[in-house]
């Protein structure tokens, strides 16, 4: 029997995601993959101030190169300031930007391939 036989593709929206810790100005994001190939994971950063909903796939520029099937949304406005601060396949990240004593929206959005993005989380986090 191969070793490719027992390969379990990773369903994109089945995940488990987790806000790790807020502490020391940083916020920690980790996940695991129930299958054993890699997702492609992009975590984004927005302001809180204004509730500025996490972007669309296809709407947002951090985002253009989803594929173009995906239904656009409407384009970003002032309060969407969205900043990708993440763009891998690594299980966690740290966020060492955010500025303590302010609250931060972050979307995290997972795809396989080329595949559509997901939208995993869209939170916002207060930092002491």
């Amino acid at each position: 029997m191969s070793n490719r036989s027992k390969r379990v593709e990773t369903n994109v929206n089945v995940f488990r995601l987790r806000l790790a810790a807020v502490a020391d100005g940083s916020v920690v994001f980790g996940w695991d993959y129930p299958g054993s190939t890699l997702l492609r994971v992009r975590i984004l950063r927005a302001a809180a101030p204004g509730g500025a909903a996490a972007p669309g796939p296809a709407g947002a520029l951090p985002l253009a190169d989803a594929p173009a099937a995906t239904a656009p949304t409407p384009e970003p406005g002032p309060a969407d300031q969205w900043q990708v601060i993440y763009d891998g396949d690594t299980g966690s990240f740290r966020d060492r930007d955010a500025d303590a004593g302010n609250s931060w929206r972050y979307a995290v959005f997972a795809r396989d391939g080329s595949a559509p993005w997901v939208l995993w989380r869209d939170e916002v986090v207060a930092l002491p």
